[in-house]
C-alpha cells in the first residue's frame, strides 16, 4: 500500500507496517495503524469549579449530547446537596442514562443503550406525534375549547429528550463512522433527521408559548375570531404533518412544493389578521399578537422542513 511519505514520517509510520481496514455502510474504507480502534467519546471528566447546580446540570447535558458513554462530574472539594439533586434531576430527564458511582467528591452517570438499539427514524416520527399534539391542545386552549394546560408543558419535556437523543447520536457520527453502521443510517439522512428534530422542538417550544401568553394574561382568543384562527391553526397542523413526513418518507417534490405554498398561505393569512388588531383592547391584541407570531414561526419552521427535503431530493 502506498501512502504520502510526509503523513507516513509525522505518524511514525514505516515500511511493512501493518495497516487495518475498516468497511463501513456508507461505502467508505478506512485505514488505521492501530488495530482496537481507540473512542474519543468513552469518557469524560468535567470539574465542577462553580457550586452552582445550573453549571452541573447544563455540563451533563452538554456532555450526552456531545456522545459521551461515561461522564463524570468531580468537585474541587464536596457536591453540594444542591448539584447532587441538579444531576440526579437531569440524568432522569435524559434518555438511556443512569448514575453508576456516587462519592463524596464525584458522581459518575453511564450511558447505556447501544447504538444498535436505537432507531433514530422512529424517535422522529415519535417527536412528529408530540409536536402536533401539542400544536392541537395549544390552539385548542387558546380558543378556550380546552382547560387542559400542564399537559401541554410537560410533553414539552418529552419533545426536548428526544432532540437530545437525536442530538447525540448525530454528536457522535461525526467522529465515528461506526456510530453510522449501528444506527442503520447514512451521514446524509441523520443529519437530514436532526436538522428536522430541531425544527420541530422549536415548534413545540411555541405550544408552550401560546400556552403560557394566555394563561398569562387570561383571556381566550374573542368569538367572533375563532374561525379565521381555527382555519390558520388548522393549516398550520397540515403543514408541520406534511413537512416532517417528506423528510421522513422522502415524499415527492411535487407534494413539497404544496406543502411550501401552504406554509406561504398560513404566513400571509395570520399576517392579515394580524394587520386587523390595531382598534382591539390592549389585552386581547397582545394575545393575538402572540399567538399569530407563534403561528407564523411554526410555519417558517415547518417551511424549513420542507425545503430541506427539496435540497436532499436533488441529490437522486
Amino acid at each position: 500500500m502506498s501512502i504520502p511519505a510526509q503523513w507516513a514520517k509525522d505518524h511514525n509510520i514505516e515500511a511493512a507496517d501493518t495497516a487495518y481496514l475498516y468497511t463501513h455502510r456508507d461505502g467508505s474504507l478506512v485505514v488505521r495503524w492501530n488495530e482496537n480502534e481507540h473512542s474519543d467519546l468513552a469518557t469524560t471528566q468535567i470539574i465542577l469549579s462553580d457550586t452552582d447546580s445550573r453549571v452541573a446540570k447544563r455540563m451533563l447535558r452538554a456532555a450526552y449530547t456531545a456522545g459521551f458513554t461515561q461522564i463524570t462530574l468531580r468537585a474541587q472539594d464536596e457536591l453540594t446537596s444542591e448539584q447532587r439533586r441538579a444531576i440526579t434531576t437531569c440524568t432522569r430527564q435524559l434518555t438511556g442514562v443512569e448514575i453508576s458511582e456516587e462519592t463524596d467528591c464525584n458522581i459518575t452517570v453511564q450511558y447505556l443503550l447501544d447504538a444498535d438499539d436505537v432507531s433514530i427514524r422512529q424517535s422522529l416520527l415519535q417527536l412528529q406525534s408530540i409536536t402536533l399534539s401539542m400544536h392541537e391542545a395549544a390552539m385548542e386552549f387558546a380558543v378556550g375549547e380546552s382547560d387542559e394546560s400542564e399537559y401541554i408543558i410537560n410533553r414539552d419535556e418529552e419533545a426536548d429528550r428526544i432532540l437530545q437523543l437525536i442530538t447525540r447520536h448525530f454528536n457522535r457520527s461525526l467522529l465515528e463512522l461506526a456510530e453510522l453502521d449501528q444506527l442503520g443510517v447514512t451521514r446524509p439522512q441523520l443529519f437530514e433527521y436532526y436538522v428536522t428534530a430541531r425544527q420541530l422542538e422549536r415548534i413545540a417550544d411555541h405550544a408552550v408559548k401560546i400556552v403560557r401568553c394566555v394563561q398569562r394574561t387570561d383571556h381566550a382568543i374573542s368569538e367572533e375570531l375563532l374561525p379565521e384562527m381555527s382555519s390558520i391553526s388548522a393549516d398550520t397542523h397540515q403543514v408541520i404533518e406534511d413537512a416532517a413526513e417528506a423528510v421522513i418518507n422522502s415524499t415527492s417534490t411535487d407534494v413539497v412544493h404544496s406543502t411550501l405554498n401552504r406554509c406561504e398561505r398560513v404566513i400571509q393569512e395570520a399576517r392579515k389578521v394580524d394587520q386587523t388588531l390595531a382598534d382591539r383592547a390592549p389585552r386581547e391584541a397582545y394575545v393575538l399578537t402572540r399567538v399569530l407570531d407563534s403561528l407564523i414561526r411554526t410555519a417558517k419552521y415547518s417551511e424549513n422542513i420542507a425545503e430541506l427535503r427539496l435540497r436532499t431530493s436533488l441529490r437522486v
